[in-house]
C-alpha cells in the first residue's frame, strides 16, 4: 500500500512543469535540467521550454521565493553540466552510438533528426539547438561522437544555455510580474507562449521549403 502511495505521488510530481517546480522547488528543476542534455532520458521526462517558461512565471508571480539571478546563475550552470556529461558519453561512445538499438528512451529517428539539423547548422548547431526539443538532447553526444574540440564544445555550451535559459526565463518571468493570476492558468498560458516563441521558425521554415522549387527551376 505504502508502495503504491509513493508511486502515485511520484507520478503526480512528473505529470507537468508546474507540480515539479511546486513540490520539489529549485533542487527538482536543477536535476531536470541537467538529466535532459546528460542522460537520454530526458526525452521523456516533462522539462525543456515548459519548465523554463513554468518556472519564470511562478518566480515573477511570488509562488517560488527565489531570485532570478539565482534561477539564471544555478539553471544554466546545471544545462551546462548536462551537457558536459552528454559530450563524455557521445565521446566514448563514439560510432557504436549509430548502432544503438532503440528502447524506450532511445530512437534512432530522434538521432537522425538531431545530425541533420548538426551538419546543416554546423558547429552553431550546440547553440541553436537549444531551442529544438530532441535536437537539444542529442546535441551534445553528436559533439562528442564526432571529435568537437572540448574547449570550444565548452564556450559554445555555456554560451547557447545561457541565451536558452536567460530569454525564456527572464522574459516569463516579467510576465508573471505583470499577470500574476497567469499562475492558475499555466496550462493555457505555457503552449501559448511556446508557439509564439516557435512561430519566427516555423514561417522561415515554410519561406525556404517553399523557396526551393522556384531555385530548382
Amino acid at each position: 500500500m505504502a508502495l503504491l502511495i509513493l508511486l502515485a505521488s511520484f507520478s503526480d510530481i512528473f505529470s507537468s512543469p508546474e507540480n515539479m517546480i511546486r513540490y520539489g522547488g529549485l533542487a527538482l528543476i536543477l536535476v531536470v535540467m541537467f538529466v535532459e542534455t546528460g542522460l537520454l532520458i530526458g526525452l521523456v521526462i516533462p522539462g525543456g521550454d515548459s519548465l523554463l517558461l513554468a518556472t519564470g512565471l511562478l518566480a515573477g508571480a511570488d509562488v517560488l521565493t527565489i531570485p532570478l539571478g539565482v534561477l539564471l546563475v544555478s539553471m544554466t550552470a546545471a544545462g551546462i553540466a548536462g551537457d558536459i556529461l552528454g559530450f563524455t558519453i557521445g565521446r566514448k561512445l563514439g560510432k557504436k552510438l549509430y548502432q544503438k538499438e532503440d528502447t524506450w528512451y532511445y530512437k534512432r529517428r530522434h538521432l537522425d533528426k538531431a545530425e541533420k539539423f548538426y551538419k546543416e547548422k554546423g558547429k552553431s548547431a550546440v547553440i541553436l539547438g537549444k531551442f529544438v526539443p530532441v535536437v537539444r538532447t542529442f546535441n551534445p553526444l553528436l559533439a562528442g561522437a564526432t571529435g568537437m574540440e572540448f574547449p570550444r564544445f565548452m564556450a559554445v555550451s555555456a554560451l547557447g544555455t545561457a541565451l536558452w535559459v536567460g530569454s525564456l526565463v527572464v522574459a516569463s518571468y516579467y510576465l508573471g510580474r505583470q499577470f500574476p493570476q497567469l499562475k492558475d492558468y499555466l496550462h493555457y498560458a505555457i503552449p501559448i507562449i511556446i508557439g509564439l516563441s516557435i512561430l519566427p521558425g516555423i514561417i522561415q521554415y515554410f519561406k525556404e521549403r517553399n523557396a526551393k522549387p522556384k531555385t530548382e527551376h
